[in-house]
């Protein structure tokens, strides 16, 4: 295991190494639009590898899905050179000022937020410099531009969000221009370059919003506009799954409320949060009659052994992520799918195999995993053992709900399915806060309306079968 794990980690540093080398090389080459070299090619070759492999070496290291999924980073390489490949037409129409730098900064904020963004703002914007023939200037005016556009905007949840960062980013690269060009006498300014350097990022943004869905679809990284049009509870597998086990479509209505308002309380991604829960137990729709919230009297747990009771149980995850992959969901839902029950033991079936004195270990019946890597997956796992428990409640209280959260929580917590989950024990805390009022509310005893004394006549008559 120590030699695979080994030559894993020096295939991957090998990759990298060829990234760094190769990637600028070939944007050069995209950008330059020419495949015979000169000279010159040289000093333009180390700027764009000095840009790129600092831009790329941090974001590998900050954003912790480019380690997760192997995707990210196709993706935003993809990304790179299909944005470089538009620059030299960008150019010959349009100059210096016609290189479509957002369009690549904007496709990758919205996938996979603004930290890669700003990385690939860096490259992006050297490029467009090398290729122009340009000076610091231009860099500038591209780089500060593209990240005051990101940095003003923030999130990208609704399309008006694109529009927004447009319109900081031509604001702010006018603004450079014109401060930049009087420092110089006489004023080489230009109206020509002001308007074609403000509608740049105005035509980078619909370029950007009409590729995003295939983008999405190939790559499965999903913007937030992606996954509220996924999330509308219209999609074939949700419908699917109220009709063949309407008690877990409401058991993932009320995550869904649950994992919202948790992920939104500690800044998380509450739109993920939101979409994420609906498919988490879509797997159960093979069997829906083993599971609690599907059953009507017979259970039919009874009739077979333990080690099969728990086969069937956890059969659902593999089910599931196979139903992901058909449908093209995206990977951090694949990802609540396959890590909301992590590695934790399917306890009952354990003490029921022992009570028959079977010859079992606490091993025989773990999930399969991983433990959530994401702290939206965190949520997931935990308001789904939460939001079980707490139905169970007789009589529920305010406080009783609260106590039962805490307990199921702190049992999580103490067996360490959350390590790699990004949660600390502030998030944790507000979570059980979130979930206590929204279970408290949905819980709660109702007062029992005392019957009219006068028999109420009956407008509405069954039918006799």
């Amino acid at each position: 295991m120590k030699t695979l794990s080994l030559k894993k980690i020096v295939f991957n540093k090998n990759k990298l190494y060829l990234y760094h080398l190769v990637v600028p090389f070939l944007l050069m080459i995209e950008g330059k639009f020419s495949f015979v070299p000169d000279i010159s090619w040289i000093s333009s070759y180390i700027l764009i590898l000095a840009a790129n492999s600092v831009s790329f070496s941090w974001i590998n290291n900050q954003v912790k899905l480019f380690k997760i999924h192997r995707e990210y980073f196709w993706t935003y390489t993809a990304t790179l050179f299909l944005t470089v490949a538009i620059f030299p037409l960008g150019y010959m129409l349009f100059g210096i000022y016609g290189f479509p730098v957002f369009f690549g900064v904007l496709l990758i904020a919205s996938m996979m937020g603004n930290e890669s963004a700003m990385a690939a703002a860096v490259t992006l914007s050297t490029v467009a410099t090398v290729v122009g023939n340009g000076s610091f200037d231009t860099f500038a005016v591209y780089i500060i531009g593209s990240i005051g556009g990101l940095f003003l905007t923030k999130t990208f949840v609704k399309r008006f969000d694109f529009s927004k960062a447009a319109l900081w980013n031509t604001l702010i690269t006018i603004a450079m221009i014109v401060s930049l060009e009087m420092g110089f006498s006489p004023y080489t300014l230009h109206w020509k370059d002001l308007l074609l350097a403000g509608l740049n990022p105005f035509f980078s943004m619909f370029l950007a919003i009409g590729i995003l869905p295939y983008v999405e679809y190939l790559s499965r990284i999903y913007s937030n506009i992606g996954l509220i049009e996924l999330g509308n509870l219209s999609h074939p597998l949700v419908r699917e799954l109220s009709i063949k086990a309407p008690g877990t479509y409401f058991h993932s209505v009320v995550l869904s409320n649950m994992c919202e308002s948790a992920a939104q309380r500690i800044k998380a991604n509450y739109v993920l949060g939101r979409i994420g829960p609906y498919f988490h137990d879509i797997g159960k729709m093979k069997r829906p009659e083993f599971f609690t919230e599907n059953q009507h009297g017979t259970n039919p747990h009874d009739s077979i052994s333990p080690m099969m009771n728990y086969f069937v149980v956890v059969s659902h995850v593999k089910y599931g992520e196979e139903l992901s992959k058909k449908y093209r969901l995206p990977l951090l839902v694949e990802d609540m799918i396959r890590e909301h029950h992590g590695t934790r033991m399917v306890s009952f079936f354990y003490q029921k195999a022992l009570s028959e004195n079977l010859n079992v270990s606490p091993d025989d019946f773990r999930y399969p995993g991983p433990k959530p890597r994401t702290k939206e997956s965190g949520i997931v796992m935990l308001a789904d053992s939460c939001e079980a428990a707490v139905r169970s409640i007789k009589s529920p209280t305010p406080s009783k709900i609260r106590n039962m959260i805490e307990e199921i929580v702190n049992r999580i917590y103490n067996e360490r399915q959350l390590d790699d989950s990004g949660l600390t024990l502030k998030d944790i805390d507000q979570i059980v806060e979130e979930f206590s009022k929204v279970l408290s509310a949905m819980y709660k005893s109702r007062i029992e309306y005392p019957k009219g004394a006068k028999e109420v006549e009956k407008v509405i008559k069954v039918a006799k079968m």
